[in-house]
């Protein structure tokens, strides 16, 4: 394989369709463990779609000759100040992605930042002058789903593909 920058995103865009798929198949299926393997594929779909957005922004960094080559995290570079240091197209748009609501990519980072938090220990047997507080206590933030995977795919794939035909020199 050769060692380019953008062979990382090839493969993390590649792994996030198979997972994608898998989690479609998985969630169609009635299979006893289908709760179980749809929390796995969400889980490596969420990884892979990770990796290809800080792939991507490897790529533009390569393309550029930014010193965010070592960047290991996403929210790092989108979420602090590197689009006003670094500008350019690319990452000002990812920027704003990552900072705006409820799009593709804020909902990717908030899951995310969901699988990396640890598990929080729950009260299965609320007192009852507590009831309604402990209902709102066991709702969880929303979840991650597979429409939100399949839209972040499709839109990282199109901005991926946006992204190089831009960076050809003709």
């Amino acid at each position: 394989m050769a060692n380019e920058v953008y062979t990382r995103t090839n493969q993390a865009l590649y792994f996030a369709r198979k997972a994608v798929a898998s989690w479609r198949e998985v969630s169609q299926s009635g299979a006893l463990d289908s709760v179980t393997q749809s929390a796995y594929h969400r889980e490596h779909a969420l990884l892979h779609l990770y990796r290809g957005v800080l792939g991507v922004i490897h790529e533009v960094a390569d393309r550029y000759r930014w010193p965010l080559m070592d960047a290991r995290s996403v929210e790092a570079v989108l979420q602090g100040d590197a689009a006003v240091r670094f500008p350019g197209p690319e990452l000002a748009e990812l920027s704003e992605l990552a900072t705006a609501q409820d799009n593709w990519l804020s909902r990717l980072l908030s899951g995310w930042q969901q699988l990396q938090a640890p598990p929080v220990p729950q009260d299965s047997k609320p007192e009852a002058d507590n009831l309604i507080l402990a209902s709102n206590a066991l709702t969880n933030a929303r979840e991650w789903s597979l429409s939100d995977a399949e839209e972040a795919l499709a839109a990282l794939a199109e901005r991926v593909n946006r992204y190089r035909e831009g960076m050809v020199e003709w």
